[in-house]
């Protein structure tokens, strides 16, 4: 009886040692769920996978202590130290009970908070694409509108050379006539006009023989 008593009481021991532990990693559970520490979108253990992983172990072990207890529990006779540890033992499993309900309740809260993340971060993907797009059209139609702007100044100054031309041509054209007109009113102008221009051929015949005579006075002083 001794040693049964000895085994009860190590296992109500290790009994309150899991419940500590499993206290413990549901709090942290909680606080990673609230802090979004959940796994990556590549399948990689994140914190919270990791601490539910060590917690469905630490109530796996509680709860075959429990089953250690009840076995331990059948081989008393005593009423009154049955009756005591049977109410122990009931404490134990409502207490891993509790426990299960929390981990489950924190598992299904952290799944919405993975759910929801999820559903936030496609609608910032598709708004992010969205404005990029937005601003690459946008880029382009300002491009097409410096090009048309570019374009329209092109043509504005080539209809300015046109214009500026055609009003060159309109003055040569008047001057050309005022010259016939004062050349046919005063013939003796005309005259001595052509004149001038004679003379100039004239001299310019001159001068081109006595360069030719030069030229060839110096071949000939250079050969002799």
């Amino acid at each position: 009886m001794a040693t049964s008593s000895g085994r009860w009481e190590a296992l109500r021991k290790e009994a309150r040692h899991l419940e500590n532990e499993i206290d413990v990693q549901l709090v942290t559970l909680s606080k990673l769920g609230v802090g979004r520490g959940l796994s990556l979108s590549d399948g990689s253990p994140g914190a919270c996978d990791a601490v539910a992983v060590t917690i469905e172990k630490l109530l796996m072990k509680l709860s075959n202590i429990n089953g250690g207890m009840s076995d331990e529990l059948q081989g008393y006779s005593s009423t009154m130290m049955s009756s005591s540890m049977a109410h122990t033992l009931q404490r134990h499993r409502d207490i891993l009970q509790d426990y299960r309900q929390e981990f489950n309740k924190t598992k299904a809260s952290i799944r919405a908070n993975r759910a929801r993340d999820e559903l936030i971060g496609s609608v910032r993907r598709d708004i992010d694409a969205h404005r990029s797009r937005t601003d690459l059209y946008m880029k382009e139609h300002g491009q097409l509108q410096s090009s048309d702007h570019l374009l329209d100044d092109s043509l504005g100054v080539a209809m300015s050379a046109e214009e500026s031309l055609l009003s060159q041509r309109r003055v040569l054209s008047r001057t050309n006539s005022q010259m016939a007109d004062l050349l046919n009113r005063y013939p003796a102008i005309g005259n001595l006009i052509n004149r001038i221009n004679l003379r100039k051929r004239r001299d310019g015949l001159v001068l081109g023989a006595v360069i030719s005579f030069c030229i060839i006075v110096l071949f000939v002083y250079a050969r002799a």
